[in-house]
């Protein structure tokens, strides 16, 4: 029953692992570009009668203007409207564009990868009972 629950677990994370860099593949694949977009405006979404908010962007790359909503929400709206705030995309990809993150992303790769292994080790017997 064990190994069963350890299989469940090994399937969901790398389902979750595919999921988090199809997302991110283009980022990858392609040199980045960086502009800088303004607070236009926030998205709420409640959830459990809680407010969470993400900030609106906008600006102007590739010969046209964009918008995009932040991918991280808060639970206040920031940063303030008006604000400049630096954004990364992908060449051909401005709809992709976000504020850099490079610890927030190592972290959630880093998870996965680092329980992925220590599943995969239970698996192969590598760890005590």
């Amino acid at each position: 029953m064990e190994t069963v629950i350890v299989w469940i677990m090994v399937a969901f994370i790398g389902l979750t692992f595919g999921l988090v860099i199809r997302r991110d593949w283009p980022r990858l694949q392609r040199i980045g570009r960086t502009v800088t977009g303004e607070v236009t405006g926030y998205r709420s979404y409640m959830h459990d009668n809680v407010r969470s908010f993400a900030p609106i962007y906008r600006f102007h790359a590739e010969g046209a203007e964009h918008e995009v909503v932040d991918q991280v929400y808060s639970g206040t709206e920031s940063p303030p409207l008006g604000t400049r705030v630096t954004l990364a995309y992908p060449v051909g990809r401005p709809d992709l564009a976000r504020p850099p993150r490079p610890l927030l992303w190592l972290f959630v790769y880093g998870f996965l990868i680092v329980s992925l292994g220590l599943l995969i080790a239970k698996l192969l017997g590598l760890l005590p009972d």
